[in-house]
């Protein structure tokens, strides 16, 4: 016993010792250049990233098909990549698609104009919030998919009217009562889009949520905390890694602001979450 405390207390001035000395020489090439290896391995162990074929997200809809999925709403459509993917990996399911940028809805409606699933998506050239209203917002021309409410970002931003709908009032208009599949991806704004349709959630209509958290809750002021607070009574929710889901509680130290995907699942299928398992 004495033995292993002594070799724990050891190790213990090892560790604060080397601490000490990086933070002292962290100028050095050396110590900046490991620093940069360190940060490598830290970003790609968390998974950090939006490219849908490699961080998981291609992934999870193929996990998916056995469930036969019917209807799915890809909030934040982008020129369709989301939506092109799970027309074709669920070959029965009918997509509602929103982009409320002109320009990138222009380019998401042409990319199914001839496509031979185009009888199977609903292209609709305005957004989701917790509002029935036009607000301001701003698109960039050199990177459409960072389209968000404020002017966040370096680049010229060009501002412009956007047409926003609670989803609640959109799934009555089309006569939808359940959704298998909603996945939002909204620069910041989940949140909203889920106060809007918060009746689907709190009955548990929507039996797979997908959303983006990561810097932007900082602007927000609606973290990784508020999202499990707001969903975690009536579904599980996990981090997206490339084959499977770490579905797990809460903790503080998940509060990272590094950009990833989350999704949950009600408590009502643990089918679904049993196929998104390890």
């Amino acid at each position: 016993m004495m033995h292993k405390l002594l070799r724990t207390m050891g190790a213990g001035r090892l560790k604060s010792g080397l601490a000490v000395a990086i933070s002292r020489n962290r100028e050095a090439l050396p110590i900046k250049l490991l620093h940069e290896v360190t940060n490598f391995i830290e970003t790609s162990y968390a998974n950090e990233g939006s490219d849908f074929a490699s961080n998981g997200e291609r992934d999870l809809l193929e996990k998916l098909a056995p469930a036969d999925f019917k209807t799915a709403l890809d909030v934040g459509a982008n020129t369709g990549a989301w939506s092109s993917a799970a027309l074709s990996l669920w070959p029965n399911c009918r997509v509602h698609a929103f982009e409320v940028a002109p320009d990138t809805y222009q380019k998401l409606a042409d990319r199914f104009l001839a496509s031979p699933m185009s009888d199977r998506i609903v292209l609709n050239d305005f957004g989701a919030s917790d509002v029935n209203e036009t607000q301001v917002m701003y698109y960039y021309p050199q990177s459409p998919e960072l389209t968000c409410e404020t002017p966040r970002h370096d680049e010229d931003a060009v501002p412009f009217d956007a047409r926003l709908q609670r989803l609640t009032d959109y799934c009555r208009s089309q006569g939808i009562s359940e959704v298998d599949f909603l996945k939002v991806d909204v620069e910041g704004a989940e949140h909203r889009v889920f106060k809007g349709f918060s009746d689907f959630i709190d009955a548990r209509k929507i039996h797979c949520i997908q959303f983006e958290y990561g810097a932007f809750s900082i602007e927000s002021r609606f973290l990784l905390a508020d999202y499990f607070a707001m969903l975690s009574n009536n579904y599980w929710i996990g981090k997206i890694f490339p084959g499977y889901v770490d579905f797990s509680d809460y903790d503080w130290r998940m509060e990272n602001f590094r950009f990833c995907n989350y999704v949950c699942v009600s408590r009502d299928r643990p089918d679904l979450k049993q196929l998104l398992g390890r």
